[in-house]
């Protein structure tokens, strides 16, 4: 829903005809500098949410219609005060995008895109606000409602009147011009950053509920995605809303009986599945496949020539340039990692005389663009370490930060208050680099669900979620192998905290 939001203001752009000025984006990087840095930077795309408010203002500046001269009346009427409060919910923000307690309904999303046109052209505007909460356990279910900390908007059960849905639509475009305008005066010297928008080191709320799953697809594995959630099965890629309860077709253009056993999504919104491919003899071909936001075909990099043996690509991520980090079996070179670029092309092969890993290790992009493994030594679970391409081995080492018999940690995130989230079969840990040791903030025998079994990622806002796949069907295929398939009406979705501040 915000996609559909920003590309209507650069729609409008396009039909005015707008050229951004060339100077705009040394503003920009120029506003973004000036920002003070905090412990935990929030991972709100600042630099898009400064052009979309100057689409907006330079849209005031430019239409002479007398709906848009109207609408500038409208957010040109907010005072210095509420000018900074939109400004600093953008700021203080612990999270990339907004969320919400439930996914918009079909008919939600069909008022919504006409009540936006009748906003923008015909001045239809909410008689009233949404709600601001100050923690999420005052929301009771009534109206529209708002919680900054975690960007999250509240919808009530039922489905929303045409005033709930205005009041969203109105709360959007203040914030964005809200944003742009604050900046413009910080520029100019005549206001200082909003002293809200630095003060923000209370621990934050998130909402923990429980979903079951409505949808068709026998799940083998998800993945977080930048604002949504990717589910995995045979021949398909499904896509989910956080916080909904069924899935839509994302992919299946699959040549062959495919299982995609690793998927991230990069910034671009650029998706990367890892796929097995079963030939005629059982074995597996893999490739690295890259689709758009869309799912429309990018690029597919075979593997077969850095293969040796027969095995599967456990683990991938993708880091800021684009390269994309592999641990698979049966590569032919003994290495922790291997570095492609998008087109196929060997980049580095990570190495380390000291330490080494498991094809199940944790791999991922930390909150400061670096990638980090799984390190161990021998049998022994020691910690994580960033990793170095152009030199080829590990960079920092961070080791002993769990406990000495710890199982091993198989999921790396950004964390919402911490530097990481780490899952591993002893529970949940979070870590803040530089810290002797991490916190578990979740033993497994608290979990909400049975561990074995159990598939797991990390959301932006902190929150973990957990695909119970309580029950499973069992066939033969063509090759007489046994494969397991989970039952979908068998499936829950647990959200929990894994917010360090939240203990």
């Amino acid at each position: 829903m915000r996609d559909q939001f920003e590309n209507k203001l650069f729609a409008m752009a396009s039909e005015e005809k707008m050229v951004l000025p060339e100077e705009m984006e040394n503003k920009i990087n120029r506003l973004l500098k000036q920002m003070p840095q905090k412990k935990h930077t929030p991972k709100m795309n600042l630099r898009k949410a400064i052009l979309l408010a100057a689409v907006l203002t330079m849209l005031f500046s430019v239409t002479a219609t007398a709906a848009v001269g109207i609408l500038k009346e409208r957010m040109e009427s907010m005072n210095h005060k509420e000018l900074e409060e939109y400004f600093s919910q953008i700021y203080t923000s612990k999270v990339p995008s907004d969320n919400y307690n439930r996914p918009f309904s079909e008919g939600e999303k069909v008022r919504m895109k006409e009540l936006e046109a009748s906003y923008l052209n015909q001045c239809h505007f909410p008689e009233g606000e949404l709600t601001m909460l100050s923690k999420t356990a005052d929301y009771k279910g009534r109206g529209v409602a708002f919680y900054k900390d975690t960007s999250t908007f509240f919808f009530p059960k039922k489905e929303m009147s045409d005033e709930e849905l205005l009041q969203i639509i109105d709360f959007r475009y203040k914030r964005d011009y809200s944003l742009q305008k604050i900046n413009e005066m910080i520029d100019t010297g005549e206001a200082q950053f909003p002293e809200a928008a630095l003060n923000n080191d209370e621990p934050i709320e998130v909402t923990e509920s429980t979903f079951y799953y409505t949808g068709d697809l026998e799940i083998q594995m998800i993945a977080a995605g930048q604002d949504c959630i990717f589910l995995t099965g045979w021949n398909a890629v499904h896509k989910m809303e956080i916080g909904s309860s069924e899935s839509a077709l994302f992919y299946d253009d699959f040549e062959r009986k495919t299982k995609v056993t690793a998927l991230c999504q990069d910034k671009s919104l650029n998706v990367y599945m890892g796929l097995s491919e079963m030939k005629n003899d059982g074995t597996w071909d893999l490739s690295v496949l890259i689709v758009d936001a869309e799912g429309k075909y990018i690029n597919k990099i075979d593997l077969s020539a850095y293969r040796e043996y027969n095995g599967l690509i456990y683990r991938m991520a993708v880091d800021e340039k684009g390269y994309i980090y592999l641990r698979a079996s049966g590569m032919k070179e003994d290495s922790l990692l291997m570095v492609l670029d998008k087109e196929g092309n060997l980049v580095s092969q990570i190495r380390s005389k000291e330490y080494t890993t498991h094809m199940a290790g944790c791999l991922g992009v930390g909150k400061d663009g670096e990638v980090y493994t799984l390190i161990m030594d021998k049998d022994n679970m020691l910690g994580i370490a960033s990793v170095d391409v152009e030199n080829q081995c590990l960079k920092k080492i961070y080791s002993g930060i769990v406990p000495e018999g710890t199982l091993m940690l198989d999921l790396i995130a950004p964390g919402a208050d911490t530097d990481f989230v780490l899952w591993g079969y002893d529970g949940i840990f979070t870590y803040n680099l530089g810290e002797k040791s991490a916190v578990n903030i979740l033993p497994a025998w608290e979990a909400p669900c049975d561990y074995e079994g159990v598939l797991v990622l990390v959301l932006p806002d902190g929150r973990i979620v957990f695909a119970d796949r309580t029950e499973f069907r069992v066939e033969k295929n063509e090759n007489g192998q046994e494969e397991i398939f989970s039952i979908p009406d068998k499936i829950c979705f647990y959200y929990k905290s894994g917010l360090r501040g939240a203990k």
